[in-house]
């Protein structure tokens, strides 16, 4: 193994090989996912065509009555004026998209680089090829992109025992647009300013800070005082007055009221509780993240002690990306778990804005962890990896009840094979029975259990040999002719890595994940709609928009909205007073008032294909007109993407 390690090394350009071949193969596929990708994903139209109406003047961010403009200006303005430039549609935004994925996963490629060397350039570069749940996210005109890409070259200028002060300034500004994207970036940006004083001085904390609070200060001072409205949201409430006016009553309400996951014994039981599907839902974000989660277990499990590391700066820079990484995933779990943000369902992708964190502890930690670990550290980490290859293969398509109906009748099969009877310590070849019998009559196991219940258990097993077997047999074998230093755990958790990123959601095992993706080309299949909707529509109108997603609209330019409902009803304030209406539309929301009067000022109502059904009575009582129905925008959902438009006619 030493000899072939050498041997490797001595080929100097087959690093460079093996990051091209990597990039090709991501591009090509990313390129794919552009023109096949559905637009499932309300967040990237509104992204795209608020930003769009934002970069053309027709609305200012923040301004009341307008689009509810809740991010960060960046988020909406820099793909609104890439709309604005090159033409406003799906193929303009996913085409952005793709570029910025590609000067993303550049700068990830160049950090790792610098912090590990060539090899593990080319490691990330084929984390992201076989990541295919990743590689839809970014390809997608969402903040994900943008943001990974500020933060990725910011840790290019800022990884370095000894930094310049332009290499500084530049690390900052690029934590700051980050911000200006996703306010929920700002512990990045503080902590890495509290590193910068750390591990540069404080002359160079200070620039940082001076840097950071100017450029901030600069960007917010164009939606100044409006940009409160958004802000509000993370300022407790009484801080500052002059912060009040602007903060919103109403929020987006996503779970009951009163909900919460104390007392256990009050839903621990149902699995249709909303407690229940939150679990479910932290358990599938650790299979979309699986290896970033499983780097910062490793790096803390194996921690190194204070004489092997190599230099201060090599533990600063690990202390600094541990933090980040917590910070952001404790704070990311508490929001989407306790419904603030979404319906639990927004976790998994939350943590795409800070895995590039996670994954660079490797090239910075993984030679320098612990060797010889105390028996409570190795039982932590063996407790740990259970729990995450758990819920990985749960979601990875081995759930227990697939695996039982998948192996049931095999099992049955191999119980009731024939075997000859055994009486007296004697074999009869001539009587034969089943050889569940065997076990009923010698183990005085019941049928049930035998047959029905023991595949459930083989289930478990399968999790507990992969885990608590393999790795030792493996590493004992092994460590008879090579000495591996006593590196167990490490060993182990590179097994994981490897073994539980393949059966997620990777191409290998299991290539189902929660985007879908049409074999038509989704671009050319939205112009065609738009084509028949501007037949159908006449130029200027007023819409009353009931479709899940805007992308459309960024096809029909010259329509007319009501801008709250860009938002469809994630901004809908389900119990309200008439004479509330007026401060809800200015603060961007809607209600029932508010929707039945816009039915009466629109002139064409715009309806989803799914939905259609739900109108059919007030259709057929002459209350509205069935102007047209279009094709399917997205092909591989021809129910939900078909578009029904009506016309009021009158009535009550």
């Amino acid at each position: 193994m030493k000899r072939f390690r050498q041997m490797i090394e001595r080929v100097t350009w087959l690093p460079s090989v093996v990051v091209g071949i990597g990039g090709l193969i991501y591009a090509i596929k990313s390129w794919g996912m552009v023109h096949s990708l559905t637009t499932k994903i309300l967040d990237e139209s509104m992204y795209a065509y608020k930003g769009y109406l934002f970069a053309i003047g027709r609305y200012v961010p923040y301004e009341d009555y307008g689009p509810l403009t809740n991010h960060m200006p960046l988020s909406f303005m820099i793909p609104g004026y890439i709309q604005a430039w090159f033409g406003p549609g799906l193929e303009t935004a996913r085409i952005f998209a793709f570029l910025v994925g590609l000067v993303m996963l550049t700068g990830m490629w160049l950090a790792f680089y610098r912090i590990g060397g060539r090899w593990w350039g080319a490691v990330i570069v084929w984390i992201f090829v076989f990541s295919p749940a990743w590689q839809e996210i970014f390809n997608q005109g969402l903040s994900q992109g943008m943001v990974n890409m500020f933060i990725a070259w910011a840790f290019v200028l800022l990884l370095g025992e000894e930094r310049r002060n332009w290499q500084l300034i530049g690390a900052t500004l690029l934590l700051v647009l980050a911000v200006m994207t996703r306010v929920n970036t700002l512990p990045i940006l503080g902590l890495t300013i509290l590193y910068i004083y750390w591990q540069h001085g404080w002359k160079k904390g200070l620039l940082s800070t001076t840097v950071s609070l100017l450029v901030g200060v600069f960007i917010l001072s164009f939606f100044w005082p409006d940009v409160l409205k958004f802000l509000s949201g993370w300022i407790p409430e009484g801080w500052f007055e002059f912060v009040e006016p602007y903060r919103s009553p109403w929020q987006q309400q996503h779970l009951p009221e009163g909900f919460a996951y104390l007392p256990l014994d009050a839903w621990i039981g149902d699995i249709e509780s909303e407690q229940f599907k939150g679990i479910l839902a932290f358990l599938e974000s650790i299979n979309f993240n699986f290896i970033p989660v499983m780097a910062v277990v490793g790096s803390l499990v194996c921690w190194p002690r204070k004489e092997d590391w190599p230099n201060q700066y090599r533990f600063r820079l690990s202390v600094l990306l541990v933090i980040i990484w917590l910070v952001m995933a404790s704070m990311h779990i508490w929001v989407a778990l306790s419904g603030r943000s979404c319906h639990f369902f927004c976790l998994s992708f939350y943590y795409t804005f800070f895995d590039f964190l996670g994954l660079l502890l490797l090239p910075v930690t993984i030679s320098y962890w612990r060797k010889y670990q105390t028996v409570w550290r190795q039982i932590v980490a063996f407790v740990l990896l259970f729990g995450v290859v758990f819920s990985t293969l749960y979601y990875s398509g081995y759930r227990p009840e697939r695996f039982y109906l998948k192996f049931f009748p095999k099992w049955y099969t191999f119980m009731h094979s024939p075997i000859p009877r055994i009486s007296g310590g004697r074999i009869n070849w001539e009587e034969t029975g089943f050889l569940y019998g065997l076990f009923e009559s010698k183990l005085k196991l019941s049928y049930a259990l035998l047959v029905e219940e023991l595949p459930y258990y083989f289930y478990w097993i399968r999790l507990f040999i992969p885990i608590f077997v393999i790795p030792p047999l493996l590493y004992r074998l092994i460590d008879r002719k090579y000495d591996l230093g006593g590196r167990l755990l490490l060993i182990t958790f590179i097994l994981f890595m490897v073994t539980g990123a393949l059966l997620g959601y990777s191409d290998v095992f299991y290539r189902e994940t929660p985007n879908v993706i049409c074999e038509d080309n989704v671009i050319d299949s939205y112009e065609e709609v738009a084509r028949q909707l501007k037949e159908i529509i006449p130029e200027g109108s007023l819409l009353h928009w009931k479709l899940y997603g805007n992308m459309m609209l960024l096809h029909l330019p010259q329509m007319e909205i009501f801008p709250p409902q860009l938002n469809s009803y994630f901004n809908y304030v389900k119990q309200s007073k008439p004479e509330e209406s007026d401060q809800i539309y200015r603060f961007g929301f809607w209600d029932q008032t508010l929707d039945k009067e816009w039915e009466m000022e629109a002139d064409y109502l715009v309806v989803s294909g799914q939905n259609s059904a739900d109108w059919q009575p007030r259709i057929d009582s002459g209350e509205f007109t069935v102007v047209g129905i279009t094709d399917p925008y997205e092909t591989c959902r021809p129910t939900d993407t078909t578009i029904t438009v009506l016309r009021y006619e009158g009535g009550e």
